[in-house]
């Protein structure tokens, strides 16, 4: 029987937050996309900001209101526009803990493919695909023959990578010499990874269009005589050897169970007696009833990354782990940012 009690405000606001939550990224994605954070951090008004950004008054009036709505930015009573602590922090593209190439990246790849969300469950295929040119079966086969795509993704994942820092917390780091970092990205694990070990060193692997922005990054960092790059397809190719560690970080969850199982083998044979593994990963909840980035995530890897791959749960490694001939030895939970390190041996 149909209900007709009417909403709560509680309710209606719940509903109002899943309708309308994009709004709140289009806002962002657009104010990164002008550069406005910076424009009023060097100084700016309500009369001249438009003229600042170069857009229309109407457009930016918009604009403001939406910024204002989401507190990035506040307008004192002489019409002063400021950052908020949040947008000085994060939103500055020359900060320190600068998210505006994650936002681009956010914007440009993962929100845009995943409009296509529903055909991907109707057609069980990662129909987001569609968005970018190429026929390679997954998105950063595709981003390998798009080098201005390319470079949004590795950037935006870097400045992602940047604000992890429990996994640099995992003092089983610590024990080991060499590590391989297995589709290693930009470079931005190694490079925070032995600016922390200073005995530590690293060879990473990756993709051949991806080992050249590893390169160029790692050497600017002063790190190359550490950090050796060689492009390795991690499934179907040998690893370079040597390594007594190796890690998976935001790597694993892009696949399916089987793949994910067969990358353990692998490292289960590659690794001597008493190597360590270590897996940083987004994680969901045990009872895979949350956390938004998990569900945001999951969502990207089934719609565009692979067509497969989710925020698995802890349990779902530790089974693998075992079945690969792992035992985790130590457990780091980050279900804060929906993530989890395990060190296996």
């Amino acid at each position: 029987m149909e209900s007709t009690d009417e909403l709560s405000w509680e309710e209606w606001q719940s509903l109002c937050e899943m309708m309308n939550g994009y709004i709140k990224t289009q806002v962002l994605s657009s104010a990164c996309d002008l550069g406005v954070f910076d424009v009023i951090e060097r100084g700016a008004t309500v009369a001249s900001l438009p003229r600042q950004l170069e857009i229309g008054e109407h457009g930016c009036r918009v604009l403001l209101l939406g910024l204002r709505q989401l507190k990035l930015v506040r307008v004192n009573d002489e019409g002063t526009i400021e950052n908020s602590p949040l947008a000085r922090r994060c939103l500055l593209r020359g900060s320190k803990q600068s998210m505006v190439s994650f936002v681009h990246l956010n914007d440009k790849i993962q929100h845009r493919a995943c409009l296509h969300f529903t055909r991907a469950l109707r057609e069980e295929r990662n129909a987001g695909l569609d968005e970018f040119a190429g026929d390679a079966p997954t998105l950063y086969g595709r981003l390998a023959t798009d080098p201005a795509l390319e470079q949004v993704f590795h950037e935006g994942m870097g400045a992602y990578t940047r604000l992890s820092p429990r996994m640099m917390a995992v003092k089983e780091f610590g024990d080991v010499s060499m590590l391989l970092d297995v589709g290693g990205g930009d470079g931005t694990n190694a490079i925070r990874l032995c600016e922390r070990y200073p005995s530590l060193r690293v060879t990473l692997i990756d993709l051949p269009s991806v080992i050249e922005k590893a390169r160029v990054n790692i050497a600017a960092h002063g790190l190359a005589d550490r950090v050796t790059c060689e492009a390795v397809d991690m499934f179907d190719q040998d690893w370079p050897p040597g390594c007594d560690g190796v890690i998976f970080s935001h790597v694993l969850e892009i696949f399916s169970p089987e793949k994910i199982q067969l990358l353990y083998k692998k490292t289960r044979t590659y690794l001597k007696q008493g190597g360590a593994l270590f897996v940083w990963s987004l994680m969901c909840d045990a009872d895979e009833a949350g956390g938004l980035q998990s569900v945001k995530s999951s969502l990207y890897f089934v719609t565009v990354a692979s067509g497969h791959g989710m925020a698995y749960p802890a349990r779902d490694h530790h089974k693998w782990l075992s079945d690969a001939g792992f035992e985790v030895v130590t457990t780091y939970d980050a279900r804060a940012i929906d993530h989890c390190a395990l060190v296996a041996r």
